[in-house]
């Protein structure tokens, strides 16, 4: 089993590397924040597609303190 990758090409797996991802591809369930991910995603391509632009607001983010 090996992972083969390098700068011109793509990434190789073999042996129970290669069974794992194929598994992982055909029986893998994506976690909710994946697909609500990719919705908000299609929705600014859409957008951008129709209007050239997207518009972001971005806000500061709260801090949080650690027990």
């Amino acid at each position: 089993m090996s992972i083969k990758s390098n700068a011109f090409s793509g990434v190789t797996l073999s042996g129970d590397d290669a069974k794992k991802f194929k598994n992982q591809v055909i029986y893998g369930k994506p976690k909710k924040a994946a697909v609500e991910s990719v919705k908000r995603g299609v929705a600014l391509s859409r957008e951008f597609e129709k209007n050239g632009k997207i518009v972001f607001n971005v806000t500061r983010a709260k801090a949080t303190v650690a027990a």
